[in-house]
This record gives C-alpha cells, structure tokens and sequence, in this order.
C-alpha cells in the first residue's frame, strides 16, 4: 500500500518535471539561505568567544586608583589601594553573587639564567586563577595550595617566554632556577595562552611574592568570579552596588569612576549573548520568510495538478476511496517534492559552510592573529528543525490543495472529463 502511494507520487512528478523544479528551487534556495546564514551567524558566536581566549566569562576584575577629586575632606589625587579587608567586605556583601574571589600582588622583576635576561612582571596569585585566565599546562605542574602555605619560590612561565629565555618549552627546562634580581626561584610549568595581544606575566604562589615584593598587602588586581547575574539588568545592578559599597569604604565619591576601575566581563558576555540571540531569530524569520515563498510556489503547483487529475479523483471516489486517502495522497506529493529540493537546499548549504570552515581552519594556521570568524558550520539540532521545517512547509502546502481534491464530486468530476 505505501509502496503503490510513492509509486503513483512518483509518476505524478514524473509528468511535469520541469515545472516541479523551477518551483523546488525555491525550497531549496530559501533551506539554502537559511543554512548559510545560521553557519555564518555561529562563525561570529564562534570568533566573539574565541576573543575571550579560553577565560571565564563569569568574572568581574577590579584594579586600585586615584581619586581625581577631594572628598570627604581628603585630598584629589590620593591613592585607593585595595586589600584584605576589602576581600572580606565583598565576601560578606555579596554572598549570592560572588563564587570566588581572586586577588593577585604584582611586581616587576628582571629573570636572568646565566647571562640572559629578560624584563618580566611577576603575578602573585592562587592556583585557581591559571584556570580562570585560560591558561594551559603544556609542561611540568600549576601551582597547588602547598605552593602557597609553604611560600615556596616557584613559579610558571608561558611557552613563549621559556623559548626565549631558556631555549626551550618542553618538560626538558622544567626543574630550572631562574634569578629574579638575584632571588632563586624555581620553574615547575609552562603554560600556553590564546591571548597574542598582551604579555603573559610570571605567575608564581601569592603568599610568596606578598611577602618579597608587598609585604604592604596592598592588591594589584581582585578579580571576582561572579554567579546567579543572568541579565544585563543584573550585572547593572551589581556594577552599581560594589562602586557605592567600595566609595563608602574608601571614602571616595561613587561617580569617580578612576578611584577603582570595574571591567564586568560577564556583563559583556551576556549582552554579546543578547545580541547574537537576537540575529538568530533575524536569520530565522529571513530563511522561513524565503520558504513561504517557496511554499505559495509549490501550493499553486499542487493546485494545478490537482485540476489536472479532477476525472481521476472522481473515479476514485466512485470507487469508494476515502477523503482521508485522497488527502493523504496530496499531501504526500507536496512532502516529497519540499523534502527532495529540501535535502537538496541542505546537502549544498552544508557542503559551503563546510569549505568555508576547511579553508579558515588552513588560513589559520598560516596568521598569528585570532580570527574574527572560525567554524560557520551548523549543529546537527539545526538539520533536524530545519527538516521539520521543510516537512510543516510541505503539508502546509499540500493542504488547500488536498482539501479541494476531496470536495470534488464524482458526478462532476466524471462530467468534466
């Protein structure tokens, strides 16, 4: 039975194939379309993420100032400096937002190994931080916590910098000790970072560059890793709270803004979130717009056939065919011709995005830049809606023409012939 409906569904194209393609193609323009501009929309989701070189997205950083002006009796130009206490103040004001926090001593130290020398600053942080900033572990260890109870002299270096200074960037110069202006310390790892912009800094356990390089206690970074803040509106909210709490602290007007410098990456997250939203559904109602076209297209090919079978869907009602079936046999033929121009539309949209991925990938490893736009290829959950898409296109196609097959009357339909 299935078999004689696609048979007679096959005969029935077989009659007027270059009428079915001139209007298939529209199918598979609009599918086309609707691929390539999806891949084309992931390629940007896929280069805005890769700008944030492997980092946590969910962190807030802030970096002690100036007051550019008097308040609260205290003169302009003074120094904000962050510390411990201010790490204990936003724990406790910020239980539900703040998951962790990080803070980090910096200091500029000259590395030498024999008689090589190399300008570098050195950060003073905890183990969770290599993670946060997207650092990897190419050779040797990170930082543990016994590093930092034990304020060992140890510390981590980035692989650029281990090819220059040492000559090497694999487990062979781990183990190395390098004098920072004259102080021994001790190499355990190399890490790789995305980031080609900026220079990676030493990275070393915090109580021990706390205690050589600041014994001040004065922080040169806090960054903040930060939960439960979904929405602009939220990472607003937040902003504003901690610059009023920290102004209050430190006795500083809120609208200062160079007191403490805030950079809310999670704010920026979102909203580029927002916005690639936004340009997903925009692609959507263009490339569904395109298949209406294509629908109305195939409706009115339907349409006609269905007059051109008219004695045939009489005879078949004298026979004792049911509307059901009648119906069923329409909408099969609108399935068919939307799903083979469909997978047609399809097969080549995936087969660009594809190449186009094949040649950025090649380009990539040519440029020492990031680029913009990597991997405008589309998820196997867009092949399956845009499948169902087609598949809704066909029946909606299909219907006004199927419902007036089965209104035919065979009286009529046996006159007319």
């Amino acid at each position: 039975m299935i078999f004689d409906s696609f048979s007679e569904v096959y005969v029935s194209m077989s009659r007027n194939k270059l009428r079915i393609a001139l209007t298939g193609f529209s199918i598979a323009w609009g599918i086309f379309m609707l691929i390539v501009l999806l891949g084309a929309g992931n390629g940007l989701m896929n280069g805005m993420m890769t700008q944030f070189g492997g980092r946590s997205v969910n962190r807030v950083t802030l970096w002690p100032g100036y007051a550019s002006e008097a308040s609260y009796g205290l003169p302009k130009y003074r120094s904000v400096n962050l510390d411990v206490t201010d790490l204990e103040l936003l724990c406790d004001r910020f239980p539900q937002q703040i998951d962790e926090i990080q803070p980090v001593f910096s200091a500029s130290v000259l590395a030498s190994v024999g008689t090589d020398y190399q300008s570098s600053s050195m950060e003073g942080i905890y183990p969770s931080y290599v993670q946060s900033s997207g650092y990897q572990i190419v050779a040797g260890r990170s930082l543990n916590e016994m590093d930092i109870r034990e304020r060992r002299k140890v510390f981590l270096m980035c692989d650029k910098d281990a090819e220059k200074l040492l000559g090497s960037a694999s487990e062979s110069v781990i183990g190395t000790w390098v004098k920072m202006y004259g102080l021994p310390f001790q190499l355990v790892g190399i890490f790789h970072t995305q980031d080609r912009y900026q220079n990676s800094p030493l990275l070393a356990p915090i109580s021990t560059v706390g205690t050589i390089y600041k014994p001040n206690g004065d922080y040169s970074e806090m960054r903040m890793i930060v939960k439960n803040l979904e929405t602009k509106e939220a990472n607003e909210n937040f902003n504003k709270t901690l610059r009023e709490l920290l102004a209050k602290k430190h006795r500083y007007d809120p609208s200062d803004r160079s007191c403490i410098y805030i950079w809310n990456a999670y704010e920026d997250y979102v909203q580029a979130k927002s916005i690639f939203a936004s340009l997903q559904l925009f692609i959507w109602l263009i490339g569904i717009a395109t298949l209406i076209a294509g629908v109305t297209g195939i409706s009115n090919i339907m349409l006609i056939t269905v007059r051109e079978r008219t004695h045939e869907f009489g005879i078949r009602k004298a026979l004792g065919a049911r509307p059901r079936q009648i119906i069923a046999l329409v909408l099969l033929e609108s399935v068919a011709i939307t799903l083979v121009f469909g997978y047609a539309g399809l097969f080549f949209g995936i087969g660009l995005t594809q190449l186009v991925d094949f040649i950025l990938q090649m380009a990539a490893q040519t440029s020492e830049s990031e680029m913009p736009f990597q991997n405008p290829t589309v998820d196997l959950p867009i092949v399956m809606a845009a499948t169902l898409v087609m598949v809704v296109a066909g029946i909606i196609a299909g219907y006004v023409p199927a419902k007036r097959a089965v209104s035919v009357k065979p009286v009529e339909a046996l006159a007319a012939s």
